[in-house]
């Protein structure tokens, strides 16, 4: 389901902006584009959204500004002075005459430390950050709900469409057999004429009813009914239902596919493909809802 949030914040140290979007996908797939101050929080910055969405591909992007200028590291003066001094006793005992080297100094260890304001920073950063993806994913989620309505009155049209043709198939499926019973005694007639033949009115009756039975679309006509109203029951559940819509399509799409097969009538079927097709557009819609 499509939807799009966006939440932003500014202070005298930084300035941060979050945009959220989703599109169609039956699983969940997490985006995320973070600055390299965050991208150590990945997991923590896509909690929120995986415990409220379940289907969808999201795109999380993170915009980030540093207002103040602060060097990732800083130089520990009292310990390279140390180090100095340890290096130049040692060189007046072993009468050494190689020159301390500044950039071997700062190779050892504390002498180079991470800004401590740095880590800080991190750590508000991501308090921030994580204020604002649910912020954003808070506005989303409403303009997913709005989208969501409109699917749903999209897909009770379908299905009142679905309830009224098979209404209409229902009431033909009985009027096939009466046509079959008067073609086909038509039809022994003109092949008995002018021979000593005849054929009971058993055999008749006993093709007719194994054409019937071969024919009979009820159970199946009953079952696609249930999955309408249980689709229609299920879109209203106020929870994740998108899996559940998608089993529900595929036994519908089975129940009509088993009727295609057992029409033996042309009006039957033109009914049946529309069926369908109304079912496909359906399953199109489905995609959309989680």
């Amino acid at each position: 389901m499509t939807g799009f949030g966006i939440s932003e914040y500014k202070d005298a140290k930084r300035t941060l902006r979050v945009e959220l979007r989703s599109v169609n996908n039956r699983f969940l797939k997490i985006d995320s584009r973070l600055p390299d101050a965050l991208q150590a929080f990945e997991c923590k910055i896509e909690k929120s959204i995986r415990e409220k969405i379940n289907r969808g591909t999201v795109l999380v992007s993170v915009n980030y500004q540093s207002l103040l200028q602060e060097s990732e590291y800083v130089l520990n003066c009292a310990r390279l002075k140390e180090y100095y001094r340890l290096l130049s006793d040692v060189k007046k005992e072993i009468g050494s005459r190689e020159k301390i080297s500044v950039n071997t100094l700062t190779m050892l260890p504390g002498v180079l430390q991470k800004n401590k304001n740095n880590d800080e920073d991190a750590n508000a950063l991501l308090s921030i950050c994580v204020s604002l993806v649910d912020d954003a994913l808070t506005k989303m989620l409403h303009m997913r709900e709005i989208e969501g309505r409109h699917l749903e009155e999209e897909i009770e049209q379908r299905k009142t469409g679905i309830l009224v043709m098979l209404d209409k198939i229902e009431v033909r499926s009985p009027v096939v057999v009466q046509e079959y019973s008067k073609r086909l005694q038509s039809r022994v007639a003109s092949l008995l004429a002018g021979t000593n033949l005849e054929l009971t009115d058993s055999n008749l009756c006993r093709e007719i009813a194994l054409f019937a039975d071969r024919c009979d679309i009820s159970e199946e006509i009953s079952r696609l009914k249930s999955h309408l109203y249980q689709l229609q029951e299920t879109i209203r559940l106020n929870e994740p239902v998108g899996r559940k819509l998608d089993f529900l399509v595929q036994e519908m799409f089975r129940e009509t596919n088993t009727m295609c097969s057992k029409a033996n009538d042309s009006i039957m079927l033109r009914d049946l493909v529309e069926v369908k097709t109304e079912i496909e557009k359906i399953r199109e819609q489905i995609f959309n809802i989680e």
